[in-house]
This record gives structure tokens, sequence and C-alpha cells, in this order.
């Protein structure tokens, strides 16, 4: 019962402004709301007349990982997988075998 209700408020309450950029809503809200100028209307259709249009432009990948992820991760692919495990791979032989406890540079193996 309590969720029929919070949907049915949430249903009531919507968070979508209503159309005040047309020309009746605007003439309705000047005489019910004086407070609601043509000036304000008109600032917000400059805004929004000069925010860009379409895709964003593409840029140039500069960095090392800007490159990295250019060609190989947002193409899918599975070399960065690879590429994982070829710097795992020897990290984990030289960690084992160097820094293990049984190597010493000045005496013999054990």
């Amino acid at each position: 019962m309590a969720s029929q209700l919070v949907f049915r408020r949430f249903k009531s309450t919507s968070i979508i402004p209503p159309h005040v950029a047309s020309l009746k809503e605007i003439g309705r809200l000047q005489s019910a709301h004086p407070q609601a100028h043509p000036q304000l209307f008109a600032s917000i259709k400059s805004f929004y007349q000069n925010v860009p249009k379409g895709p964003a432009p593409k840029t140039v990948a500069t960095s090392f990982r800007d490159r990295y992820y250019e060609n190989y991760i947002k193409k899918d692919s599975f070399v960065p997988i690879l590429h994982f495990l070829g710097v795992l791979i020897p990290t984990g032989y030289y960690l084992t075998y160097f820094k293990g406890g049984h190597y010493h540079a000045s005496t013999e193996f054990h």
C-alpha cells in the first residue's frame, strides 16, 4: 500500500518543467506573474542559441595514456590484457627470485 502511495505521488509530481518558452505561455505568465519579464526569456533564449549543437569536435590525443586509450581500450581490444600480463609476469618473477629471501648477492645460494 505504501509503495503505491509513493508511486502515485511520484507520478503526480513530474520533474519535467512546463513549456514556458512558447509564446502563449509567455503572455499568460506576464499577466499572472509580473516578475516574468520578456528580458528574462530573451536572455534564456540567447543562452541556448549560443550553446554548441551537434557532436563535440574530435580532440587529438597528446599524452601516452590518451593515445593508449584511443588505440586499445576504446576499440575493445584484447591487447591491454596481454600488456598487463607482460608486465605482471616479469615483475612477479623478479619479486619472487630476487626479493623472496633466498637470494644473497654476496654469497652463494643456500
